[in-house]
């Protein structure tokens, strides 16, 4: 199956709710079209951010859009000011400002995707992508803020997607490339989801939903280049790329496939500069270089396992983890609201592995590892294979080449805990579990990522 058949075949899976995904050169019209042939659109609101968008041959984007839809209805723009962060406030406003609307159409990237899907409710909602910055476009969930903590909540479909290449041409290479890094994580993400089957945590694990966009990873670091010099064609690949993850997402009804322990070192980056008051890096480009990190440590829990060395497993005390926990998130605010968010998510984890006797059944997929490893075997890459593939696109491969870095700190900081964010079990948890993710383990791993062109 190629990518292109894979995404309309799954466009039409019963747990999709996406209506219609329009990838192309030339396209932007469609979006005329596809609002009028909603049943009501009347009243459409569109909602956006302050920056100006302009397409490869450049057209302003949100103009062109606008004159599309004032021939169909009242159109009421609501600008979200500043640098928007999907947190309960803005998402508030963005809802208010969309009250009464038949229609909502989103102008931008994903965070303001993610507004929208909430803001919009049931009501039909047509996303007009700005970049292919990353894979939450085409999925029923969004990532807020809650507490000072992100979390992934339920939504809404978005109705349509467009995706015209000469807009994603003419979208900044560093938001693209920052999509090829969302891309990367399937390197990582579903092998973690099917380590969590191990101890009963995995939520319905689903082979299918793992490798949807998974078995077209070479055609992926293929891509690298192209995206790198902003070659139309590569883009609107890669736009199918992002949007089949996000379909992927919706039929394993959570994010699994392609969120992992990579995804969650990126959301505590992000909640260590929110904490600061400091400038957030870009999603995608963030997990592409934590994602080396990942599959760094996945290698060498690997050989742990296939050698008979990995340690045993030990499950904190309630009490000593919950001190754990609050030490590791208590700098962040001073109510604790952020430690408190985190501790009711992973004491859930805790009371869990538990209850399944978590030791045990290590122990059982350690005695059988070869089956295990052999399935793993579709779902991990290289690091140095998905260095090589962010070089060639010129994407970031370390942390202080962020456009917005973490201080080094911070990023050992959130290496080093990032098993304590969630109720979710990654290799990050069994490393840690089993004693081998210290420290000295995470410094380890940089020291390594070095070593291949990665890392701090």
């Amino acid at each position: 199956m190629t990518l292109s058949s894979d995404l309309d075949r799954y466009l039409s899976h019963p747990l999709v709710g996406l209506d219609q995904v329009v990838i192309g050169a030339d396209v932007l019209d469609s979006v005329h079209d596809i609002v009028a042939a909603l049943p009501a659109h009347n009243s459409i609101a569109v909602l956006t951010d302050e920056d100006v968008y302009t397409t490869g041959s450049g057209t302003y984007l949100k103009p062109a859009v606008t004159a599309l839809l004032e021939t169909l209805g009242t159109v009421t723009t609501v600008a979200l000011p500043g640098h928007v962060h999907a947190d309960e406030t803005t998402v508030n406003a963005a809802t208010a400002g969309c009250a009464g609307a038949d229609v909502i159409v989103t102008i931008g990237s994903g965070t303001l995707c993610d507004i929208g899907k909430v803001a919009a409710g049931t009501r039909p909602h047509v996303v007009v992508q700005s970049a292919a910055s990353v894979n939450g476009f085409a999925d029923d969930q969004s990532v807020l803020l809650i507490n000072g903590v992100k979390r992934t909540a339920h939504s809404g479909w978005p109705s349509a997607l467009v995706v015209d290449s000469n807009v994603l041409e003419g979208a900044p290479a560093l938001l693209n490339r920052s999509g090829l890094g969302d891309m990367i994580s399937m390197f990582t993400a579903p092998a973690d989801w099917y380590l969590s089957s191990l101890v009963e945590m995995d939520r319905g694990y689903s082979a299918e939903a793992a490798t949807m966009t998974r078995r077209h990873g070479g055609e992926l670091l293929g891509l690298a280049p192209g995206v790198g010099t902003s070659d139309p064609e590569s883009l609107s690949t890669l736009a199918k790329f992002v949007t089949l993850s996000g379909i992927s997402m919706g039929v394993a009804g959570q994010t699994s496939p392609s969120s992992g322990m990579e995804h969650v070192i990126s959301h505590l980056l992000d909640m260590a500069n929110t904490a600061r008051g400091t400038a957030t890096a870009h999603h995608g480009a963030q997990v592409g270089v934590a994602t080396v990190v990942v599959a760094i440590l996945w290698r060498n829990m690997n050989e742990k396992l296939r050698t008979g060395s990995l340690g045993t497993v030990r499950l904190p005390e309630p009490d000593d983890a919950e001190r754990t926990v609050r030490e590791a998130f208590d700098w962040m605010d001073e109510a604790g609201s952020t430690s408190n968010e985190c501790w009711s998510d992973y004491s859930k984890k805790l009371e869990h592995l538990r209850t399944v006797d978590a030791g045990a059944k290590i122990r059982d997929a350690a005695a059988t590892w070869p089956a295990h490893a052999e399935v793993l075997s579709g779902l991990l890459g290289e690091p140095e294979a998905i260095v090589a593939a962010l070089r060639a696109a010129g994407a970031p491969t370390r942390f202080s080449e962020l456009e917005n870095p973490s201080k080094e700190d911070d990023v050992i900081w959130a290496l080093t805990n990032c098993h304590l964010m969630r109720n979710r079990f990654n290799i990050a948890d069994l490393a840690y579990l089993t004693g081998a993710w210290t420290k000295t383990d995470v410094l380890a791993a940089l020291a390594e990522a070095e070593r291949i062109g990665a890392g701090l």
